[in-house]
């Protein structure tokens, strides 16, 4: 329990050799599909470092903000009837995963470093999730300081619009990007980031020190996820394509290359289209095939391709649907299915929320806690690590809750920028008996010891 408070350093890596290796491998693959007599694969062009200003080679977490980003970014996953426990074991299972070195740097434990199989590949896709948008957020916020940052799941917020899969008959997917981070401020534009996070276990060479080649075909599968999709005209969307090492040299590694870019989306106002206080409908109208339009760039004619393409006609219909989608999850995170229903369409899985509660698989927002002058309400669910019986909460501020239940979104919006410079601090966190993490979305996520039950004799 002490380790999840412990902050440690994350290792962050992004530089020009690196982005020199990812064109490389890219070019590598076209150069065999072209002699396969295959097309070559789009992707983001032009990928480059981030500044080193933005992310100064590490930032500080502790491994519970890990956990709590992975719990956020699943969060809306579609879970059906055992959304309840999927939501808080989607990272609780971790929590024994991750702990400091002895140089102060996040690492695996010993328990973390387990042979088997099936856990690895689980860890490299789940907390590859919580560190590159523990990561993305981080740069995010630095890009945009008076902003707050949302996460919201892509394939839950296209479903609303074009179908994910290529066929009935094919269930292959077609290429986005992972999630979708919204820096918003009341009374001005949104701006909107691509994310793909991916992660794995290979350990940089240890006579080289270079990055293994697994990470190197992660950031370019990166490139082509985050290409798929586009807001307004091609390729002015930024993107962050991040891969994680959880094995990495001297800890844990997050390597992250970029795309730059500026996407806005229209600035709501009361009664005005795209007000996200609205119920929204599912828009089938949006095309997949041919879609994207790019210009005529390095000898090529302008052409258009297939891709998720939101058009400068729905700007203000998707900025709705990303607000509304992100009070989904607030919701959802905080066990209130019935009110998460409310702002999901059909399409976005709306059926999963909008049943009874049933014992011991949903989520209840009957749960509270209280931290100094800090209130927070949610839902919990009681679990053990050896001998001890742990409480998982995870909730929200008691007003920013009320605002969102009851279809204010707007309001919500406003209210959290207003508190955002009021969130709790190191200090007053300290007087909770176990690990917590807020977020200036005002979601709170926190696990404490309950007392030992003796059992009478019988």
């Amino acid at each position: 329990m002490n380790a999840l408070s412990r902050s440690t350093i994350v290792h962050i890596r992004s530089t020009t050799e690196l982005a020199t290796h990812v064109d490389s491998a890219a070019a590598a693959i076209d150069k065999r599909r072209r002699e396969k007599g295959q097309e070559a694969v789009r992707r983001k062009p032009g990928l480059r470092p981030v500044a080193l200003a933005e992310h100064g080679r590490s930032i500080d977490l502790t491994p519970w903000q890990v956990l709590h980003a992975v719990a956020r970014g699943y969060v809306l996953a579609g879970q059906g009837m055992g959304r309840g426990l999927a939501e808080h074991w989607l990272s609780l299972k971790f929590c024994e995963a991750l702990d400091g070195n002895r140089v102060g740097a996040m690492d695996l434990t010993d328990k973390g470093r387990s042979s088997e199989s099936w856990y690895k590949g689980m860890q490299a896709r789940e907390l590859a999730v919580g560190f590159g948008l523990a990561v993305a957020e981080h740069l995010v916020q630095q890009r945009y300081p008076d902003h707050i940052v949302s996460v919201v799941d892509t394939n839950t917020v296209l479903r609303a619009g074009w179908p994910l899969s290529v066929s009935q008959r094919n269930k292959g997917s077609r290429p986005r990007p992972d999630y979708l981070i919204e820096a918003w401020k009341p009374g001005e534009p949104s701006n909107v980031t691509f994310v793909a996070c991916r992660g794995n276990h290979q350990k940089p060479s240890k006579r080289t020190g270079r990055t293994r080649s697994t990470t190197i075909q992660q950031l370019v599968k990166g490139a082509e996820l985050t290409e798929g999709m586009q807001i307004g005209p091609w390729s002015t969307t930024p993107c962050l394509m991040l891969s994680t090492e959880l094995m990495g040299q001297g800890g844990v590694v997050v390597n992250v290359l970029q795309s730059p870019g500026v996407a806005l989306l229209p600035l709501r106002t009361p009664g005005a289209p795209g007000n996200a206080d609205e119920e929204i409908k599912d828009n089938s109208g949006i095309p997949y095939p041919n879609a994207i339009r790019i210009p005529a760039r390095e000898g090529r004619r302008a052409r258009t391709v297939d891709g998720f393409q939101v058009g400068e006609d729905d700007l203000a219909w998707f900025g709705q649907l990303l607000a509304r989608t992100a009070a989904a999850g607030l919701t959802a995170f905080s066990g209130g299915g019935k009110y998460t229903a409310r702002y999901l369409t059909a399409r976005q899985g709306r059926q999963y929320y909008d049943v009874p509660a049933f014992a011991a698989t949903s989520s209840v927002d009957d749960a509270d806690i209280e931290i100094g002058d800090t209130k927070a309400v949610g839902t919990d669910n009681v679990f053990r690590m050896g001998t001890s019986r742990i409480e998982a909460f995870s909730g929200v501020a008691p007003e920013l809750y009320e605002l969102v239940k009851n279809g204010r979104v707007e309001e919500y919006r406003q209210a959290a920028y207003e508190l955002r410079s009021k969130r709790h601090n190191a200090h007053a966190a300290g007087k909770w008996n176990g690990p917590i993490s807020f977020h200036a979305d005002g979601t709170v996520m926190a696990l404490s010891i309950l007392p030992i039950r003796r059992r009478r004799p019988l």
